[in-house]
């Protein structure tokens, strides 16, 4: 939609021309006033006319001298379309043209056309037309319509054809076929299928908030309104675009209310943050092309986003809280640093707030390693396919509040071993694996509700199972079995000692503790 055809129409005018005008066709002679119905310009569909008789066919016809212009103009359309035996049929004839042809080739994928008859044509790229000049194309045809639509609307319809003026003239010509009176921008969202920046803008605060109600009624309202999953996703990367270009360059976007939705939201969003959720909204992209059910998978996308920023939030509140406490012991009076430490007060304080302050149910490094020999040691073939068959009926419980979290973590992964007692995840993320293993006793939960077994689950990544395996496949071959072991109880008041020891450390320095 950028004028090539077109373009190919005015040159095989300019070139007939008996009496060009600094170098533009006059209009007025017979062959600018007939030229579309000339028969010495032809226009071929390659899409539809890939074929090698084709090419032959021309390639006979094209010896024929015009009938009543200067010179035959074939116009190959769509030409990255023809088969390679179509394209050897005419490159023959486009090395040694007749002089009286020009043949004009027009593709919108300029990398198929093979380099033999490419290195014979000369090239032009033609480049998206912007935003600004789409705009001021429709308001001249709006007025000579008399078509009566927002500015708003112009913008949004010319930021929706992305660079094609002929898209935006479509949606346009559909607009005023659909109202005949005033037309504005929530027009243009129910005729392209898109939502508005500002239902875009109540979902990214939703995420943000972690609002798992909000954002499981919002995805299925679109669902239900028919909206197009795929092109909802799009508009959702589109929007965070803009506000990641905003925080960056400061530079508007054409809508005057859509910038302020984008103002507000860049306040909220941390560039890192932006990437995660372009990032994993890409790869959902992807996942969509294949899904079944799509508004399912965008649901745990978005509980998996909003989950990330929560951890996010609660870990920088927890850094945020330690130092400010940190800054307060160490500022509270230095002189009495030498009591405080030899009083029993301190110690036992701390040790009592520690005790105290809830524990994740992190499984430790060695217990990891335990329950990975010990899953490989009882696999059972027929248990991890029984898992396998059994795994998406996970996603019946995303709307369960006790287990929305966990659901939208667990989609992302997917059991390699299983037995009666074990089972171990592979997810290609090293932090979804750290936050599976801090919520292991959830996860036995589910699964029992599931499978009405009491699994041990493990989470290790996608490197770490490659590595697992082929040591397993190896120690099989040299005969070696692995034998089931027991976990190792952690000793929670060494722990307790020693996380106090650590405190004091990390307060005081090292060297003036001393350890008895």
């Amino acid at each position: 939609g950028t004028g090539k055809t077109t373009t190919a129409k005015i040159i095989a005018k300019m070139v007939n021309c008996s009496n060009l005008i600094d170098g533009k066709p006059c209009e007025k002679c017979d062959n600018c006033l007939n030229i579309l119905n000339s028969s010495d310009i032809v226009e071929i569909d390659a899409a539809s006319n890939n074929g090698v008789d084709e090419i032959r066919e021309l390639r006979d016809k094209v010896n024929l001298v015009p009938t009543s212009c200067k010179y035959k103009v074939y116009i190959i359309d769509e030409v990255h379309m023809l088969t390679t035996q179509a394209f050897n049929a005419l490159l023959k004839t486009l090395e040694e043209p007749p002089s009286h042809v020009i043949f004009i080739l027009a593709t919108t994928e300029f990398h198929k056309i093979p380099l033999t008859v490419a290195s014979r044509c000369q090239k032009f790229q033609f480049t998206k037309i912007s935003d600004q000049q789409i705009v001021n194309r429709l308001q001249n045809i709006s007025q000579l319509e008399n078509i009566n639509i927002s500015e708003d609307a112009l913008y949004e319809i010319a930021r929706l054809a992305d660079g094609g003026l002929r898209d935006a003239i479509n949606l346009l010509d559909q607009l005023t076929a659909y109202k005949s009176d005033s037309i504005n921008l929530e027009d243009v969202y129910k005729i392209n299928g898109s939502v508005s920046y500002i239902e875009l803008y109540n979902l990214l605060l939703y995420v943000f908030n972690n609002n798992s109600k909000n954002i499981i009624d919002f995805i299925e309202d679109i669902d239900k309104n028919g909206k197009n999953i795929s092109k909802f996703v799009e508009e959702v990367i589109i929007f965070l675009k803009d506000v990641l270009i905003y925080k960056n360059s400061n530079r508007n976007t054409m809508i005057s209310e859509k910038n302020e939705k984008i103002k507000e939201i860049s306040t909220m969003l941390e560039d890192d943050l932006i990437f995660k959720y372009i990032n994993e909204l890409n790869e959902l992209l992807v996942k969509l092309k294949t899904a079944n059910y799509p508004s399912i998978l965008l649901i745990v996308s978005l509980l998996r986003l909003s989950s990330i920023n929560k951890t996010v939030n609660n870990e920088e509140k927890i850094d945020e809280n330690k130092e400010i406490i940190s800054r307060e012991i160490i500022s509270e009076d230095k002189k009495n640093i030498s009591q405080e430490i030899n009083g029993s007060n301190f110690e036992q304080n701390i040790s009592r707030e520690i005790i105290e302050t809830p524990k994740k149910d992190n499984i430790s490094n060695e217990n990891i390693e335990i329950r990975i020999n010990n899953a490989l040691a009882t696999a059972e073939k027929n248990i991890l396919l029984e898992v396998k068959n059994n795994w998406n009926k996970i996603s019946d419980y995303l709307l369960d509040d006790k287990y929305s979290v966990i659901c939208g973590l667990l989609t992302d992964v997917s059991p390699v071993v299983a037995s009666s007692k074990y089972i171990i995840l592979e997810s290609k993320y090293d932090s979804n694996c750290q936050r599976l293993n801090e919520r292991e006793k959830e996860i036995t939960l589910l699964l029992n509700e599931i499978y009405n077994k009491k699994f041990k689950i493990v989470a290790i990544s996608f490197e770490r199972w490659k590595l697992e395996r082929e040591k397993y496949v190896n120690n099989k071959s040299k005969g070696i079995n692995y034998v089931e072991k027991g976990e190792i109880e952690e000793n929670k008041q060494e722990e307790v000692k020693d996380s106090a020891i650590e405190r004091l450390v990390e307060l005081f320095g090292e060297d003036i503790i001393e350890y008895r």
